[in-house]
């Protein structure tokens, strides 16, 4: 199947491949142990403490990634956001900040954490997350997609995409950006992406589903996969003269996407 085709049979089927994520016996233990405990930490102290509970709310925050690196954690949730020169105030991944603002272990010693609402909140975005992993063993697109998707419509800079390694490479592939433009001058880029597409835009569901299309029309161009609403589509011709794929082949929808795309 295409990167598009399995975007949106997963996004037809939300809450279907959500029960399925839950279902999983390491989700619902994960989950049954989060909810069960988290009310019970004051501190990031207390939450490093516990590897189960701080795993969790690591892949909850999409920082899955920085799990090792404690220390830095600790600073992060112990100096809160209310002081501009906290240290979540001054990282440029916009991701610390929200996990030390619903966390407020500074601000209110986790009270936040008692509140359901906030619980099941940090577990549904558990859940978004687990399903994403998912996604990626067979195509990691998909997760970029649905990662994009769910991130999309708090986007209100582009600077918070370039500050973000996945949104950045959905971006650069849906408008054909080189990735080495990521390596110029960052206010140049920023101009250019600003006269070519509408950040606003992201937060208007048909725009985003319509620019997520075409991300996943060109990332499977550009890394030989399937493209279009059909398993059974023609071969899609050579490189041409100016370097850039034939897209006769290609789903007539998917097509106009590309073609009405504004390129760099």
């Amino acid at each position: 199947m295409s990167t598009l085709q399995d975007y949106r049979q997963i996004v037809r089927n939300q809450d279907r491949y959500d029960a399925m994520i839950r279902s999983r016996p390491d989700v619902k233990r994960n989950i049954a142990y989060f909810e069960a405990n988290i009310g019970k930490i004051s501190s990031a102290e207390e939450l490093l403490k516990d590897d189960k509970l701080y795993r969790f709310v690591m892949v909850a925050f999409d920082l899955e990634s920085q799990t090792y690196a404690r220390a830095l954690i600790r600073k992060v949730l112990d100096q809160g956001v209310k002081d501009p020169e906290a240290l979540a105030n001054r990282m440029n991944d916009a991701k610390f900040k929200e996990m030390a603002t619903v966390l407020s272990f500074k601000e209110t010693g986790g009270a936040t954490l008692k509140e359901p609402a906030i619980v099941k909140a940090i577990v549904d975005r558990y859940v978004d997350v687990s399903l994403e992993v998912k996604a990626e063993e067979s195509n990691p697109a998909v997760r970029l997609a649905l990662y994009f998707d769910r991130k999309a419509p708090r986007i209100t800079n582009w600077y918070q995409v370039m500050a973000d390694r996945a949104l950045q490479k959905v971006v650069f592939t849906a408008l054909d950006i080189p990735e080495q433009s990521a390596l110029g001058d960052l206010d140049r880029l920023v101009d250019k992406l600003k006269k070519r597409f509408d950040i606003a835009d992201f937060k208007d569901p048909a725009k985003l589903g319509k620019f997520l299309d075409r991300f996943s029309a060109m990332y499977d161009l550009k890394n030989g996969g399937p493209v279009g609403a059909s398993t059974n589509l023609p071969y899609i011709g050579p490189i041409n003269s100016r370097g850039r794929s034939s897209i006769i082949a290609i789903d007539p929808s998917i097509t106009m996407s590309l073609l009405n795309f504004p390129r760099f």
